[in-house]
C-alpha cells in the first residue's frame, strides 16, 4: 500500500510538470522553478557536462510542502537520486555546498539545494 502512494506521488509530479518555454529555457531564473521543473532538469541534466553559474537554497524559492515532495520524489526515483548524488558530490569537492546540503534540482546552470534531514 505503501509503495501505491509513492507510486501515485511519483505519477502526480510527473503529471504535473511545469515545461519551460524555448525563451525562458535559454536565461532561467529561479522565479521559473516549481517542483516539475528541478525535478525535470535534475533527471535529465547531463552530469558529465555542466556548468553552475549559481546555488539556491530551494526553501528560497519553494514552499516547506513543495521542498518535502522534491525530498519524498528523490527518496523513490533511481534516476534522480542518482543524479543528485553526482551532483552533490561534483558541488562538495568543489566547495560549493556544505556536507549538509544536497542538490535537489536543476535549471539551467543554477542548482537548487537543500539541507539534509537534522
Amino acid at each position: 500500500m505503501k509503495r501505491l502512494r509513492y507510486l501515485a506521488l511519483l505519477t502526480a509530479m510527473l503529471a504535473s510538470f511545469a515545461f519551460v518555454t524555448a525563451a525562458g529555457a535559454a536565461q532561467p531564473t529561479s522565479r521559473q522553478a516549481t517542483v516539475g521543473t528541478l525535478l525535470s532538469g535534475l533527471i535529465n541534466v547531463n552530469v558529465g557536462d555542466i556548468t553552475v553559474t549559481d546555488v539556491v537554497d530551494v526553501s528560497n524559492v519553494l514552499n516547506d510542502n513543495k521542498v518535502d515532495i522534491l525530498k519524498n520524489v528523490l527518496n523513490n526515483s533511481p534516476i534522480a537520486s542518482n543524479n543528485s548524488d553526482i551532483l552533490t558530490n561534483l558541488l562538495r569537492d568543489a566547495n560549493l555546498i556544505t556536507d549538509n546540503q544536497i542538490v535537489v534540482g536543476v535549471l539551467g546552470g543554477t542548482f537548487f539545494v537543500t539541507d539534509l534531514a537534522p
